[in-house]
């Protein structure tokens, strides 16, 4: 069995007053795994991702009970947020923003090259808003590549793109996997995780009510919740 590298057991997070957002939670993601985590919005996904991250502090929540034990160095987890224009600074080049997170050259486009993006396509000297959404994504997830993380959390990194580019997008993320490379994948879109993830684990009201092997989910639903998600799901 492969290692364990993230491990939640009664896991709680809250944001004020010590209000629970988040738990109790249990759960693990081991070396190499692709863990999809399913829900509706308020549901606590992201509360989860920015822990694991050490960013809920600064997002103004805490942990108000619980352990989760992270056996990964900071540096060994990228993030990939919803929404690329939210990490990228309209203000400076996209190669000055790369070279700030300590790449040089050579570093930069081979990220560039895991991501299908080559400097025969793209200018280092380009600014955020010169670049498609697509392009966009793509170099958000080179500069998550940057250090050679061994888990990626990608927070809805789908939903602002048209269909076409999320099939591009979860092609991507499946070259990257297929390198070793563990994701926690946090997501509404019931299909998208399911053609991706090795598990998946379904949020509600905070809780993780049922976790499986996409077949699993998708076929043999055990809890209500996890029932209705998947009745939801646009059927030819």
């Amino acid at each position: 069995m492969s290692q364990l590298i993230v491990q939640a057991r009664g896991l709680c997070l809250g944001y004020e007053k010590g209000k629970v957002a988040a738990g109790p939670l249990d759960l693990e993601i081991r070396e190499g795994e692709a863990l999809g985590i399913l829900g509706e919005s308020g549901a606590g996904k992201s509360t989860l991702g920015y822990e694991i991250l050490g960013l809920l502090q600064e997002k103004g929540g805490s942990r108000v009970g619980g352990d989760l034990h992270c056996h990964l160095d900071p540096l060994e987890i990228g993030f990939i947020p919803q929404d690329p224009l939210s990490s990228l600074d309209p203000l400076f080049s996209i190669g000055s923003q790369m070279k700030e997170l300590g790449a040089d050259a050579s570093e930069i486009q081979t990220a560039l090259r895991r991501v299908h993006l080559s400097l025969d396509n793209i200018s280092l000297k380009s600014y955020p808003h010169e670049l498609s959404g697509g392009m966009r994504q793509r170099l958000v997830i080179a500069m998550a590549l940057l250090r050679s993380p061994r888990l990626v959390i990608a927070d809805e990194p789908t939903s602002s793109l048209d269909v076409t580019l999320q099939a591009e997008i979860l092609k991507l993320f499946r070259e990257i996997h297929a390198e070793g490379v563990a994701f926690l994948f946090i997501t509404h879109h019931v299909l998208l995780a399911a053609n991706f993830c090795d598990r998946l684990a379904v949020m509600q009201a905070g809780s993780i009510v049922e976790t499986g092997t996409p077949r699993e989910i998708m076929e043999t639903p055990r809890h209500a919740y996890t029932a209705a998600l998947v009745a939801a799901v646009p059927r030819l």
